[in-house]
């Protein structure tokens, strides 16, 4: 796992991660709830072998090839082993030694699917016999049913073309066509997605479950006509299969513009008729608020998977998406309950056919636990925690101006917290204590909690920093001073800064930093200005900043890097040179969505990105996150949005990451 992907984890409010109590095992070996579920499922069903339908006699089709796909994806997300020896005993006991299939028939788009299976376990092992299979099962292809379009057929007996079917026979054949190097093959999974694509995608997003000649389906009045609604599984096999092949499509000028315009529509649809009450999506997904309509589990997981991949992939903002997606897999993990063995249920699910009208969807009885549902929930909640796994023991430090008080999280919990009127700087000690200002000055506690340095101002205190020496600085702003203090907390030096009103204020100066060079960094937020002063009180270097600088940081390339509140209306982070030059700037312009409200604090992470605080105080206020994590190239990493009483977060550090600060 990247960097990147460690500390997005790290911001994001992730409810999933499941207490030791509940888990029964100790705190240190917690694990997310995607990991819970299928563990789970794979304890109830320790033999892959028996994953069918019913009294269904084939062990080769689409309920075992999908949860066949899904464990491939917790194994790449997770690299716990167990996902992947599941799928291989699959494998091994339906190919023989000599690549021979016995059960595969290319009677029904469905039974392509674990072919899928038989190409990772190739492209794992090596073994040649699972690439006879892959072949056996690419010439099923050959010869099968076609409507006028092209379009396969759902099955030799359903002259239909479902959704269903698309993503069955074409998740196949696209990683058919990359392992093999049978590229001929991507043009056949061009025409299906194309197919689906004209006939079933509506204005707003979203897919129709299925569509038909005239005749060929009692719900098929006219010409090429699609099944009445939007069916959330149905449409979640589409959205997977876009998903899924879009990096096999990168660069093509022919396909990937019309894949990825394709995408977008159905994101903004997804985003524009999510539940605003539970985040999920309804059995009939575009009609959310119409009677008897319900949250379906299935569709969801497929959803969020799709939405956290377009956004990974860069094809929508972070910024616009990661609150649709947070909210999701928040309702999403309230549909996994413990059952009375131990293991989990999954309940209102819906694994059908296409029905032929919206009362016949609605009406479905809500399912428990159907194999397209455990697929699905390993997809979406796996996708959304794959950030937050190897991390969950990380610090987040930040500090809370409004609600007066420091806190430090770990994963979904509150670690320590203590009460610090108008707090707005804090830094983590290597002994496990912190550093923090009160409002009217700053005080030190250890990892248990104890105070056990402090320093009071007759000032307001924004700013302090524990310096290499082992004194503390600290900076007073109606005195205008800088101050360093001993570990008894009595100042040993002080520097006078020179006042351009008439006296100092509150507003004088907010974040003070001292440099490597022994200067002084200082925001200058009422004078909109940043100024770098030596011991003296002398000025040495400055740059005018409109907008009220809040924070100003000394980069380790000479830069300054500022962050910018909300004076002007256009709160940003600029980068400067010497020379005061902006040579890079984030912005509203930037980001989707406009989330910046007021850049307060920053903390720049060992592997470029940074994490910004994003005061959510002053009139107009509109819910924004309070911490973004947003890379070099401008993309927002991950959002926290609160939770735990936080109100306003004006300074973040994050263990581990450094002082860049």
């Amino acid at each position: 796992m990247s960097n990147t992907g460690i500390l997005v984890s790290l911001l994001v409010t992730v409810a999933a991660v499941v207490t030791a109590e509940a888990a029964g095992r100790d705190e240190g070996q917690r694990r997310v709830l995607s990991e819970e579920v299928a563990q789970s499922f794979i304890w109830e069903h320790p033999d892959p072998d028996v994953i069918r339908w019913g009294k269904q006699n084939n062990h080769f089709t689409w309920q075992a090839g999908y949860i066949m796909f899904a464990m491939e994806k917790m194994w790449l997300m997770t690299n716990d082993s167990t996902y992947y020896r599941y799928v291989r005993r699959y494998a091994e006991q339906n190919v023989g030694t000599d690549g021979s299939v016995k059960d595969f028939a290319p009677r029904a788009l469905d039974n392509f699917m674990p072919g899928y299976a038989c190409l990772m376990m190739y492209e794992a092992t090596g073994e040649e016999r699972y690439a006879t299979a892959a072949e056996t099962i690419r010439r099923g292809f050959d010869g099968y049913p076609r409507d006028r379009d092209s379009v396969f057929y759902h099955s030799v007996s359903k002259p239909q073309n479902w959704i269903d079917g698309v993503f069955m026979g074409q998740a196949f054949l696209a990683r058919y066509a990359r392992v093999t190097g049978h590229k001929e093959d991507l043009e056949e999974v061009k025409r299906q997605i194309r197919g689906m694509l004209k006939h079933c995608q509506k204005e707003n997003g979203m897919l129709y479950h299925a569509y038909a000649e005239r005749g060929m389906a009692g719900w098929s009045k006219t010409a090429d006509a699609h099944s009445p609604e939007v069916w959330s599984e149905g449409m979640g096999w589409g959205a997977l299969l876009m998903a899924d092949v879009y990096d096999v499509f990168r660069g093509d000028k022919d396909f990937e513009p019309e894949l990825r315009s394709a995408i977008v529509k159905m994101c903004r649809g997804l985003k524009a008729c999510q539940d605003k009450a539970t985040g999920l999506w309804c059995q009939v997904v575009d009609k959310p608020e119409d009677e008897g309509n319900w949250n379906e589990t299935s569709g969801t997981g497929m959803f969020i998977y799709f939405l956290q991949t377009a956004v990974d992939k860069g094809i929508v903002s972070a910024g616009e998406y990661v609150p649709v997606i947070d909210k999701a897999y928040n309702g999403l993990i309230q549909k996994a309950v413990r059952n009375s063995d131990g293991g989990y249920n999954l309940t209102d699910c819906s694994s059908i056919g296409v029905k032929g009208s919206y009362e016949a969807y609605v009406t479905q009885p809500r399912e428990i636990s159907t194999y397209a549902a455990f697929g699905s929930f390993m997809l979406g909640a796996g996708i959304v925690e794959h950030r937050l796994r190897s991390y969950t023991d990380k610090m987040v430090y930040a500090t809370d101006y409004t609600g007066g008080h420091v806190v430090v999280l770990r994963g979904d919990s509150i670690v320590r917290q203590y009460e610090a009127k108008l707090t707005n700087d804090i830094w983590a000690m290597a002994d496990g204590g912190l550093l923090f200002v009160t409002g009217e000055g700053a005080e030190e506690r250890d990892a248990s909690g104890e105070r056990t340095w402090e320093y009071r101002s007759d000032s307001h205190v924004f700013a302090c920093q524990r310096l290499r020496d082992g004194l503390t600085m600290i900076g007073e702003a109606e005195n205008a001073r800088i101050v360093e203090v001993d570990t008894k907390g009595r100042a040993v030096s002080k520097t006078l800064l020179p006042v351009a009103e008439k006296c100092a204020k509150m507003s004088y100066m907010r974040n003070v930093r001292k440099t490597d060079a022994g200067t002084y960094l200082v925001a200058h937020y009422g004078e909109d200005r940043v100024t770098e002063y030596d011991k003296k009180g002398r000025t040495v270097w400055g740059v005018e900043v409109k907008g009220r600088p809040h924070t100003a940081i000394r980069l380790p390339n000479g830069n300054t890097m500022i962050a910018v509140a909300d004076g002007d209306k256009n709160p940003r982070i600029i980068e400067v040179d010497k020379a005061g030059e902006v040579v890079w700037s984030l912005s509203n312009k930037d980001l989707a969505g406009m989330p910046l409200r007021f850049a307060s604090g920053m903390h720049v992470l060992r592997n470029g990105d940074i994490a910004i605080t994003n005061w959510q105080g002053h009139k107009g206020a509109g819910g924004q996150a309070h911490i973004m994590v947003v890379s070099r190239d401008k993309r927002i990493r991950a959002c926290y949005y609160g939770g735990h009483d936080v109100r306003t977060i004006s300074s973040v550090m994050i263990e581990g990451e450094g002082d860049v600060h």
